[in-house]
């Protein structure tokens, strides 16, 4: 490849890792989709506690490694496309971008800004893939405007204010409890990690979660009771985290002495502005489509209920029984999703192990919601029952309504590009649920139909 002669494919599988590509090796990097762990632990912890900072960190990690395998000296040029919503968001929140370089984190936001010129260049009619290909090729054929343009960016880098001190502070108290614990000190490792849980650094439930949870384990060998006790705190903190072996109680979601409306508002606000609510959308959407892997798009179908005014649960991740997503629309009236949108789109029945996933779930409903309405929707393309295969008052999803529900989702948000998010009105709110037909009757008749 270095010589020049790319007669065939280059693949080099799973790693990027000390791998240089200077000068003509690479004048175009193009980064696809967020990086995932390799390790089982690391892909526990990224599905346990998302939004953890030591997540974030391994994370900018990554990608700052990747973003330096195509620039590999001081004159040394290449262009970098970041792509998939995903790894934009994960580069463009503040909380992630801390954790890059001054110099990495200057050279994202000038692709910021010259992402914003491309933009105003499609607002006038000019193609997108044009206006995409001529800022590369600025670059890649060293224009003297983009040349001063980006040495004034750089040499303007303002100066790293970030303070790790308290990333270190809890990476030291993890590393004196692991050691305590392989010393075989399991009560002293526990005192450690429970006063790190319970410390002002750690900031959200679901970190303390985590941390009670490393107490547990810790724990086991010594005072399996004791364990359970700490797993369960672990769990009602952080539902993602292990099940405890007894004393587990599901905690119910309803909508009671809630206002959607009020919801939405306080969903769009936690975003800032419209650029970084809009990003999410984008993240929740693009994960909402069938051959996605099951983990993101019942994730992704959790976070939609939030962004649009309802309460969402995961039983079967949370509380490991029930059905894959649950949410609740108005007081007392439910949505239950059983999600097989991993299922071949030509298949066009259901079989009998599927039908049987959905009447657990419909019972463990029951079980745990007695009296309540709920619409229970299977999200599978497949519209007709296999041999063996029984369904009572079930519904599907099939991809031409999911991808009906994704379209009106994103036009519903997009309504909000040029308003301020401090003064939001609610009648708005609702004309434009109505229109674009998101409102809880809408969710009942419109995105999902009967069995054959």
């Amino acid at each position: 490849m270095k010589n020049e002669k790319c007669e065939n494919t280059l693949v080099i599988t799973n790693r990027y890792d000390g791998i240089d590509l200077p000068d003509a090796a690479c004048r175009l990097l193009i980064m696809d989709s967020k990086p995932h762990s390799e390790t089982l632990s690391d892909r526990y912890q990224e599905s346990c506690r998302a939004e953890s900072d030591i997540v974030a960190i391994k994370i900018a990690q990554k990608v700052e490694q990747g973003l330096g395998r195509g620039v590999r000296g001081e004159k040394d040029y290449c262009a970098i496309i970041l792509t998939d919503s995903e790894l934009v968001r994960a580069i463009q929140r503040k909380e992630s971008r801390k954790y890059f370089s001054n110099q990495t984190r200057t050279q994202i936001e000038i692709g910021f800004k010259i992402s914003e010129f491309a933009e105003d260049e499609i607002s006038t009619g000019k193609k997108p893939i044009l206006a995409v290909t001529d800022l590369l090729n600025q670059c890649l054929f060293r224009d003297d405007g983009w040349k001063a343009f980006y040495t004034e960016s750089m040499n303007e880098m303002a100066e790293s204010t970030s303070d790790n001190k308290g990333i270190l502070d809890i990476l030291a108290a993890e590393r004196d409890a692991e050691q305590k614990y392989k010393e075989g000190n399991f009560t002293s490792a526990v005192s450690i990690i429970e006063k790190l849980a319970n410390s002002s650094l750690v900031k959200t439930n679901s970190e303390r979660g985590w941390y009670l949870q490393e107490a547990a384990r810790y724990m086991y060998a010594y005072d399996p009771s004791k364990s359970n006790e700490l797993q369960k705190a672990a769990h009602g903190a952080n539902n993602f985290l292990l099940k405890p072996e007894h004393g587990m109680v599901v905690k119910k979601i309803n909508l009671v002495g809630q206002k959607r409306i009020e919801n939405i508002k306080k969903w769009l606000k936690s975003h800032g502005d419209f650029s970084e609510a809009i990003l999410k959308v984008n993240e929740i959407l693009s994960n909402l489509s069938y051959g996605i892997k099951a983990d993101k798009f019942e994730n992704s179908l959790n976070e939609l209920a939030s962004a649009i005014g309802f309460d969402g649960d995961r039983p079967d991740k949370q509380w490991k029984e029930g059905p894959d997503n649950l949410w609740t629309i108005r007081a007392n009236e439910y949505i239950l999703f059983e999600c097989k949108n991993e299922v071949n789109l030509l298949r066009v029945e259901i079989n009998k192990d599927e039908s049987k996933q959905m009447n657990n779930s419909i019972a463990w409903f029951k079980t745990h919601y007695p009296g309540m309405t709920v619409k229970n929707i299977m999200v599978i393309n497949a519209g007709k029952l296999g041999k063996g295969a029984a369904l009572k008052d079930v519904e599907v999803m099939k991809e031409k309504q999911l991808k009906k529900l994704v379209k009106n989702v994103r036009a519903f948000f997009n309504e909000f590009k040029e308003l301020d998010f401090e003064d939001l009105s609610d009648k708005k709110i609702q004309e434009y649920l109505n229109f674009h037909k998101l409102t809880v009757d809408d969710f009942i008749n419109e995105y999902s139909e009967k069995i054959k």
